[in-house]
């Protein structure tokens, strides 16, 4: 069960965003911590070390180091968000057999006409449903 909150901060949705745009053509990831109360309180802007620009897997370094951190903030990390820069605005077949943390939310950054959106989902068996 998703125990944080899919309502991100403005300015957490603009940074999302912001590494989106950075990234082009690649996927941007990253992860967000939570506080224990479930809401957001820190974007962490990972590396995208795949080299196939529809996939994404977050440096494993850098997602260790970020982990350490939460957690020594008393945060845990609740969400991973990634890009879609040519692709839909929702879990791809990929994204749905990677493996993502039931428990975390999946934001996905994708293109609209000529701006971008967040939009979180809960990726549970192989399946995924958009949370308000």
């Amino acid at each position: 069960m998703i125990a944080a909150d899919a309502r991100l901060p403005g300015a957490m949705s603009a940074e999302m965003i912001a590494h989106a745009e950075d990234a082009v053509p690649a996927e941007a990831c990253g992860l967000v911590a939570y506080d224990a109360a479930g809401r957001p309180v820190r974007l962490y802007r990972l590396t995208n070390v795949e080299a196939d620009s529809r996939r994404f897997r977050i440096d494993p370094v850098e997602h260790f180091r970020t982990v350490v951190e939460a957690e020594a903030e008393g945060w845990r990390i609740g969400a991973v968000y990634h890009s879609h820069p040519r692709g839909p605005a929702r879990p791809s077949r990929v994204d749905l057999q990677a493996g993502i943390d039931r428990d975390w939310i999946s934001f996905i950054v994708s293109r609209r006409g000529s701006g971008w959106r967040v939009l979180p989902f809960a990726m549970v068996g192989g399946s995924s449903v958009r949370l308000a």
